[in-house]
Formats: structure tokens, sequence, C-alpha cells
């Protein structure tokens, strides 16, 4: 059976509401319910306010001289009158929110509604009492009376209503059959290596468990491009799918990850791969524009910091034998891609994470020239590693020496790269 919470509920569904807004309409659902009644009106609103103190609508009451409990006989005396439906009551109180500039409907958005003329129930008698609708916003915005001069330094009772929240992630996230499928496929190649079960197939269980593995950081990789888009105002990324870890979701699922997928097995090196589209306009600031491009990096090192983890403990715990060797060869090969992956992403050149995070920070003339050239940049810089021999070599000296702070035996690393190797 419906009853004022249910009415709550329903009412409040697409408002974002301050904790203190909550616990006030909570309890005016109880007050609702108390008196017999379905429907929660504004009286019940304002009898919430009084019996939960310390939010900043009893505060601002306070602060411009009125005792709320001196109010409430007066708002009872009037009666219910044509009561207003709490759906209104939220709508006039996010009205207010927008008037002000405040990102969260709070207390003092619903005394400020209950100061509208819809609402004759609360106007009546808190106008009677002397608190007017121009006289709450000035004090809110300004913390001074009317007709008072400004306070040079003084804080704004309403600094934190200015402050935009962090979004919800409820119903957000998300992890989509696919990604649960490779990690699957991953761990399944990586049990029966571990086990020796089929010496025969280590190849092919090699290639099975390093490319899964790999893929499976491409995806973490992406996703913390996207979810740090998102906490930064780019809301885009949730309906495109970014944030359920599904590769098939990025822009161009050949260029993500067929083509990474042949070059890493053709030379070893591990492309960029998988791209989501970033409205970088949607973003806060240049900050959070640059914490985008570093988020990417960051899941990829938190992948190769989970392998070197292994590594740390392995040899202390004697997991290495003659048995299971074929499975830390792999793992080493997996680690060794991490770090070239990281290293690689890095670089300051158009098109990869290292030069999107400097991008924010530079001339608009010199962003449009490497957002027009990037690809070109990438391909120049595959054909440095690929055909210049000094390059190569300086590249990969870097990853390695990663891999060793990793504890992983380059010996390991060689055994890997064969393994994987059919012919």
């Amino acid at each position: 059976m419906p009853d004022a919470t249910t009415e709550l509920e329903h009412a409040s569904a697409d408002i974002v509401l301050t904790r203190d807004a909550r616990e006030i309409l909570d309890r005016a659902a109880k007050v609702a319910t108390a008196r017999g009644s379905l429907h929660i009106v504004p009286a019940d609103v304002f009898n919430a306010t009084l019996q939960l103190p310390g939010n900043l609508a009893d505060a601002e009451m306070r602060a411009l001289g009125f005792d709320p409990k001196s109010i409430a006989p007066l708002i009872e005396a009037n009666g219910a009158g044509e009561a207003l439906p709490v759906r209104q009551l939220l709508v006039n109180a996010n009205r207010e929110a927008g008037v002000l500039g405040h990102y969260q409907v709070d207390s003092i958005h619903l005394l400020l509604a209950m100061l509208y003329s819809d609402s004759p129930s609360t106007s009546g008698p808190l106008m009677q009492a002397g608190l007017t609708l121009y006289d709450l916003r000035r004090h809110v915005q300004t913390g001074t009376k009317t007709g008072a001069p400004p306070v040079h330094g003084s804080a704004r009772p309403d600094a934190d209503l200015r402050k935009r929240p962090w979004p919800s992630l409820q119903g957000v996230l998300g992890i989509s059959p696919v990604f649960i499928g490779i990690v699957g496929v991953t761990a399944v190649a990586g049990v029966l290596l571990w086990m020796n079960y089929l010496p025969r197939y280590v190849p092919f269980l090699t290639l099975l468990f390093v490319v899964g593995g790999w893929v499976t950081s491409l995806c973490i990789h992406e996703f913390g491009h996207a979810f740090v888009a998102y906490l930064g105002g780019d809301r885009s990324v949730a309906g495109a799918g970014y944030l359920t870890l599904n590769p098939l979701r990025y822009t161009n699922v050949t260029m993500s990850l067929v083509l990474p997928i042949i070059f890493l097995l053709l030379g070893g090196i591990a492309l960029p791969g998988g791209a989501v589209y970033i409205n970088h306009s949607a973003l806060r600031s240049r900050v959070w524009s640059s914490a985008v491009s570093i988020a990417g990096p960051v899941g990829t090192v938190l992948c190769g910091l989970l392998i070197a983890g292994v590594f740390f403990v392995a040899p202390q715990q004697s997991w290495i034998t003659q048995g299971n060797l074929n499975f830390f060869a792999g793992l080493a090969m997996l680690g060794f891609f991490m770090a070239l992956a990281a290293v690689l992403n890095l670089l300051p050149v158009p098109g990869l994470d290292g030069f999107g995070v400097i991008r924010p920070w530079l001339p608009y003339s010199v962003q449009f020239a490497a957002m027009r050239y990037s690809m070109l940049a990438i391909y120049g810089v595959f054909a440095l590693l690929w055909f210049v021999a000094p390059v190569r070599s300086a590249f990969f000296d870097v990853v390695l020496q990663l891999t060793t702070l990793a504890n992983i035996d380059a010996a390991l690393i060689v055994v890997g790269q064969m393994n994987m190797r059919f012919f």
C-alpha cells in the first residue's frame, strides 16, 4: 500500500539531494505518517527541519535573528490549507538551487521553497514572522543581512553547495560478459601452463595466456581513461559503454584490438591499443584533462605491479619449478609487455598518453596541429623503433631495466618469447 515514504521516493527520484535534505525529507515522511496521512506537506518538512537541528536552513534562520521553534506554532495554527504536493515543493527547491548556482538541493532550498506563494501553509507564517525570500537569499549568498555592509573575507554560507559534487556511480559501472570471457580464457590458459597438462600445446597456451592478459590490461587501461573522464564531467563515456570493460565498445575495433595483437605477435611491440572517445570540452578543467590522459598508463602500471608482486614472492616461496616454468615464462613475457606499454604510452608524442598529459597546457594552435598529425607521429615512433637500431636499443634497455626492478628474470622473458613462436 502506498505511503508517505513511497510518495517521497517517486517525488525525489530525479533530484539530487544533500544528506541533510534527504534526512529532513525522510523525517517529514515519518511526521506525515504519524499524523495519519499518506502525503507529505510543506508543514511536515518544516517540522522535520526543527527535529534535525544543525542544518543550513536552521542555521540561516538563527543567523537572521529568528527562532525556528517560535515559527512552528504559527505554521501549525495556519493549518495545512491547500497543501502543496511534495513533488512541487522539491521542484521549487531545485529551481532555487539553480538560481543560486548550487549543484544539489539542500535544507536551505527546501526552506526557500516554503516561502513560495504556492505554499501558503508555510509562506504566510514565515513572512508573518518577518522572514522573506530576498533576505534569506542574500544572507545565503553573502553572509550579510539586508542593509548591512559586506564583511571583507567573510565565509559564504553556501560555499560547500557551490562545489560540484562527485557524480553518482550507481548503475554506471559494470563488467561485460566479453571481459569476463577474456579473463576466463586467460586464467584457464595460465592454469594449464602451471599444471603442464598439455606440453605439446605450450606455444598455443602461452600465446593465449599472454595475449589474453595483455587485452585484459588494455581494457583496464581504457577503463582508467573513461572512469576519470566521468568523474571529471564527461558523462558520455557511460552511455558509450566504456565503463563496462568491454573492448568491443571501443571506437575502432580493428585499430584498437586486431592490429595491436598482430603487431604483438610479429614484433613484440605492444601498440597503444584501444581508444575511447573523451569529450574534453565537458571536463571541468585542464587538470582533469591531464588526469584523464595519465589514468590509462596508471592502469597499465597497476597491472605490471601485480605481476611484479608475483615475481617478488615466487622465489621466496619456491614457486618456480621445472614443471611450471612455462607459466612463469609467459607471465614474465606479459610483465615485459606491461613495462613496454607503460613506457611507450608515456612518450610525449602526439597521439600517445604522455602528450595528452601536457596537451591541455599548450597553445590551441599547437594542440590543433598535434591532433591533426597524431597518427603520423605514432607511425613515426614505430618506424624509429623498427628500423633505427640505436633508438630501438635505447628504448628496450629502459623497458628491461624496469622488468629487472620488478624482479623479472630476463632469461624467463626469452623463454616466454620462444614459447610464443609456433615455427
